[in-house]
């Protein structure tokens, strides 16, 4: 009798040690799992994918398959992809992160030629939070200077006017921001720059940014850029100063405006016969869009870029100046989905007189019509 109550015992107590075992057992991977898969609920994941059709009106006598000035959409007559592209982020309450590889003709042709390996790096930087609203990164970062971007998926109309693809670019550097309030934000970078206007050197550049919203559908945004532009080894200096203003306004909510003016100033830049002489540019267009039903918009754009002394865009031989275009562009959208669109855009632009800068030096203007489609999610 005796022994049966001890066994009794000792098989509760088994049984009992043994659920108290499981219990911790549980308690402890479910915490493991729950820190794992915190970490994992930071991280966000994206594709994006464009592809287009550019086709050139007018060109019988272009031997070349690439549309000058071109910062996507570069290729006539042929369906391309403009981007292919795998995006990774990291979003904590003190650290963040961002990576972001691409392939496709615009890669190709935004990186200059002494910064080719690169292009297929959009972005890669991380992140601290010094204090609240103080954030502090490094790495390979965006420029804020200019409204459009590379990426057709941001912008209403697909491809790049002519003055942003002259534009400061991406900048191998650290940039400080500060969320001042609601309504106004900003920073300050500084690093090398890469991009086609300016060949990466070792000298820095110091970039300011700043955004205001007085009001939710109004926002101003002033960014510039300067630095020495010369060579290391070059007696001259070449400081410039990039300016560029923004305005964007939605009146109504079928409705978008954006105003975009750029203009700089360089040191020794100007042409003979007083190369010393400080040289001027200035670029920016109009741009309005209207969403007249629930998958349909359409946008217009009119633009204009002149650089007389040639110091971001070159010598053009026949004119013996910089480069001036003019030009406005009609974009059609359909978005079947909210992740994708299609887009029928007609552009147009017209260069200086005589300058010969489109269809293979043999025409003052140019005449395309060119598709898009893409998604990204």
């Amino acid at each position: 009798m005796i022994r049966k109550s001890i066994l009794t015992v000792f098989f509760l107590l088994t049984a009992v040690m043994h659920s108290g075992a499981q219990e911790i057992n549980d308690s402890t991977t479910e915490k493991l799992k729950e820190k794992i898969l915190g970490k994992l609920n930071h991280f966000t994941f994206g594709i994006y994918i464009d592809s287009y059709y550019n086709a050139t009106l007018g060109n019988s006598k272009d031997t070349s398959n690439i549309v000058p000035f071109s910062a996507n959409c570069p290729i006539q007559d042929q369906i391309r992809m403009n981007i292919a592209a795998l995006e990774f982020y990291y979003t904590a309450d003190k650290v963040r992160g961002k990576f972001v590889i691409q392939y496709g003709d615009a890669p190709n042709l935004m990186a200059s030629a002494n910064s080719q390996w690169i292009k297929t790096i959009r972005q890669a930087n991380f992140g601290f939070r010094i204090v609240k609203d103080l954030w502090v990164d490094f790495g390979y970062i965006f420029n804020p200077v200019g409204y459009e971007s590379s990426w057709g998926v941001l912008n209403q109309i697909s491809f790049v006017t002519i003055g942003g693809y002259f534009e400061p670019g991406s900048v191998l550097g650290t940039k400080l921001s500060y969320k001042f309030s609601e309504k106004l934000n900003g920073g300050f970078m500084i690093g090398n720059p890469f991009s086609l206007a300016y060949a990466q050197n070792t000298h820095m550049a110091g970039i300011l940014f700043i955004n205001w919203l007085p009001l939710d559908n109004l926002t101003f945004t002033y960014n510039n850029f300067f630095g020495n532009q010369a060579l290391v080894d070059a007696e001259m200096k070449n400081n410039i100063l990039y300016n560029n203003i923004i305005v964007t306004w939605s009146p109504h909510k079928s409705v978008g405006l954006v105003a975009q003016f750029d203009f700089a100033s360089q040191t020794n830049s100007q042409m003979l016969p007083d190369t010393n002489k400080t040289a001027h540019m200035y670029s920016g267009f109009l741009q309005a869009r209207y969403a007249f039903a629930k998958h349909f918009s359409l946008t217009a754009r009119y633009e204009v870029m002149n650089d007389p002394h040639g110091f971001l865009t070159g010598i053009n031989e026949p004119t013996m100046r910089g480069l001036r275009t003019n030009g406005f562009a009609l974009s059609f959208e359909y978005k079947p989905v909210s992740f994708g669109y299609l887009r029928l855009a007609y552009r147009y632009l017209d260069g200086y007189p005589g300058s010969k800068i489109f269809s293979s030096n043999t025409s003052d203007n140019l005449q395309a019509l060119i598709f898009t489609t893409g998604v990204r999610f």
